[in-house]
């Protein structure tokens, strides 16, 4: 049996108009170039210091691009792009009172495919659904935390308010799970990330981590003797501490 539930920590931003695409090319981690009204896309968009200040998931309509991110970070992003769109063929406006994210486990491992239905979209997440409705309604059937651990399970981090700007994308594994586009064309903050990327050393990167103990900035020691200090997107169940590295070998730690 399908459950859903409402994933009303998420808003909607629509940008409209000819250059839509265009502009918005030049201020996202992701190719645009590649994006179809039958695939979503995932993606950031970055500070110039290369910094992710939002991450979101796209989807092209006609020439309207819909992104849904975190609500908390809706007004940060709108203001950072409507100092930029005044001189594209182009428009921004938050639709966060127009449509509606929900989420449902009936994936069909159809990675980022989007259907229309008569009152919004489907997305294909892989291991779940989103759908974007024209109208609210009540979902219930299905716990936050079960939706999370679905979402921890790909890798797919959302950033919010108290994580915007700490980040570069590469650090939040964007370029495994295809929000990072690292042969794309400039864009704000490129500079940085691909100079990282082709000659740096990343010192920071997501892993995967099960605890109910460790909170966010808090330090471990990990089993090779090295502290590491861990951003804790999420936290999934109250299980020991594993921390799953590079090279897939599972390290563990305790909290200190």
């Amino acid at each position: 049996m399908t459950k859903s539930l409402t994933l009303d920590h998420f808003g909607f931003l629509e940008l409209s108009g000819k250059d839509a695409k265009k502009f918005l090319q030049g201020y996202t981690t992701c190719n645009l170039e590649n994006l179809t009204p039958e695939k979503a896309q995932m993606g950031a968009i970055c500070d110039i210091q290369g910094r992710v200040i939002t991450s979101f998931l796209l989807v092209n309509i006609e020439e309207k691009l819909l992104l849904r991110m975190s609500k908390d970070l809706l007004e940060k992003t709108f203001s950072f792009l409507s100092k930029y769109i005044v001189f594209s063929k182009a428009e921004i406006r938050d639709i966060s009172n127009e449509l509606f994210c929900y989420g449902n486990d009936s994936a069909q491992s159809n990675e980022m495919s989007v259907e229309s239905t008569n009152n919004g979209f489907e997305i294909d997440l892989g291991n779940r659904k989103e759908l974007w409705l024209n109208k609210k309604e009540s979902k219930k059937e299905m716990h936050l935390k079960d939706w999370t651990d679905l979402e921890i399970e790909l890798l797919h981090s959302w950033i919010n308010a108290k994580n915007s700007q700490l980040f570069l994308p590469q650090s939040l594994n964007y370029h495994e799970i295809n929000a990072l586009d690292f042969e794309k064309g400039c864009y704000l903050g490129q500079e940085i990330i691909a100079r990282m990327h082709f000659r740096g050393r990343l010192k920071k990167k997501l892993h995967l981590i099960n605890t109910g103990l460790i909170r966010l900035k808090d330090e471990v020691l990990i089993s090779q003797g090295r502290k590491k200090t861990l951003a804790i997107f999420k936290n999934s169940t109250d299980q020991p501490v594993e921390v799953v590295g590079e090279d897939n070998k599972k390290v563990f730690a305790r909290p200190i």
